[in-house]
């Protein structure tokens, strides 16, 4: 095999990884600005959209885990890119930036039970600090001494 110029394949994995968290900072802004706050309220959009894209008929779930929700036809031969595209879009809105998610299982674990306005706003101010470097630090020591001066 000859020789592979390792420097130029990191660089070139390098702008692939940066402009694919543009595009996911983008989505979110977007999404944001139409009022969708969670992956939960996109998820009926998504799965619309990929049905559409992969021609991949939408059907209403007969499983334990989603019954009654509609869900794209597993019996598709179009069923497994679908798939795949709509799981990758719910990741790249939820992703390891979800913090709200996040808190919001961490308050249930310790029996406080969060608002669906508050989690709402959380959301959207995570989406917010998304959008600007080292604002989640800033962010969460606000809230942190927003409930601090609470008690």
């Amino acid at each position: 095999m000859a020789s592979i110029n390792k420097s130029a394949v990191f660089a070139a994995f390098t702008v692939y990884a940066a402009a694919a968290n543009d595009a996911v900072k983008q989505l979110r802004t977007t999404l944001l600005s139409l009022g969708i706050t969670t992956a939960e309220d996109a998820r009926p959009l998504v799965i619309e959209w990929a049905s559409t894209r992969y021609a991949c008929p939408i059907v209403v779930s007969e499983s334990n885990r989603n019954k009654g929700q509609l869900v794209l036809d597993r019996k598709s031969p179009s069923f497994a890119a679908a798939d795949k595209a709509t799981r990758r879009l719910i990741d790249a809105l939820t992703g390891d930036a979800d913090e709200a998610a996040s808190a919001k299982s961490e308050a249930a674990k310790d029996g406080i039970a969060v608002p669906a306005h508050i989690a709402k706003l959380a959301a959207a101010l995570v989406a917010a600090c998304n959008e600007y470097e080292g604002a989640k630090k800033l962010a969460s020591t606000a809230v942190a001494e927003a409930f601090a001066a609470a008690k």
